[in-house]
């Protein structure tokens, strides 16, 4: 035989003892494989749950924050600014009718 010949068949028996070792181990490999990916899939769940648990009070505070400041905060300034005015507005009345009695 050419010496050609013989890389030719050691190659031909080193790809078939890899598919042979392919054809043992693969059921294993597939089985290793699911866990893994089970494992992943759970790590990503408890992940997401975490950044829901964390993130809903947190959206909620941004969101009552954001609510108080365009709906109450003004409602509340006008309400202590009618109230002075309206004690201002109170005690001149008083005075204008103690000028009146007198």
């Amino acid at each position: 035989m050419r010496p050609g010949t013989k890389d030719w068949w050691k190659r031909v028996w080193v790809w078939l003892a890899i598919l042979a070792l392919l054809v043992v181990f693969l059921p294993r490999m597939a089985g290793l494989a699911s866990i893994g990916l089970s494992l992943s899939l759970v790590a990503i769940i408890i992940l997401g749950y975490l950044v829901f648990v964390v993130g809903m009070p947190f959206f909620a505070w941004i969101m009552g924050e954001a609510g108080y400041k365009v709906f109450l905060k003004p409602y509340v300034r006008a309400w202590r600014i009618n109230r002075i005015r309206n004690a201002r507005y109170l005690r001149e009345a008083m005075e204008r009718g103690k000028e009146h009695s007198n």
